[in-house]
């Protein structure tokens, strides 16, 4: 089992999560633990509220980045955690920066 796999695996054992979901930088699954269609739902606006998140701390200031918010909610806890990073491709080493976002759906205390 690689560790991103035991990662995941460690998260979704804590108590109230019911599940995990990664998304690759186009905002497409790539793991989830979640039921697919949920994980779907979830995943395509927790992508743009990261993408919106993401803009408005660059936009003011440069040189900062997000890296983690929460979204409280009657019955869950969204946790979200974007990672970016500068990726070298090719001979020619041109960079792009790739990334992934992590978010884990949790229930709430006294929630079902």
């Amino acid at each position: 089992m690689s560790d991103i796999e035991e990662s995941l695996k460690r998260i979704t054992s804590h108590s109230g999560v019911m599940g995990v979901a990664v998304l690759d930088d186009a905002g497409k699954l790539a793991r989830y633990s979640l039921p697919q269609e949920l994980a779907e739902k979830y995943g395509e606006q927790i992508f743009m509220l990261q993408s919106i998140a993401r803009t408005a701390v660059r936009d003011v200031d440069p040189q900062n980045d997000l890296s983690y918010f929460r979204v409280d909610t009657k019955r869950f806890e969204i946790l979200v955690a974007p990672f970016w990073g500068e990726v070298k491709y090719g001979v020619t080493g041109a960079v792009k920066e790739k990334g992934y976002t992590l978010f884990v759906l949790q229930r709430k205390p006294g929630q079902t």
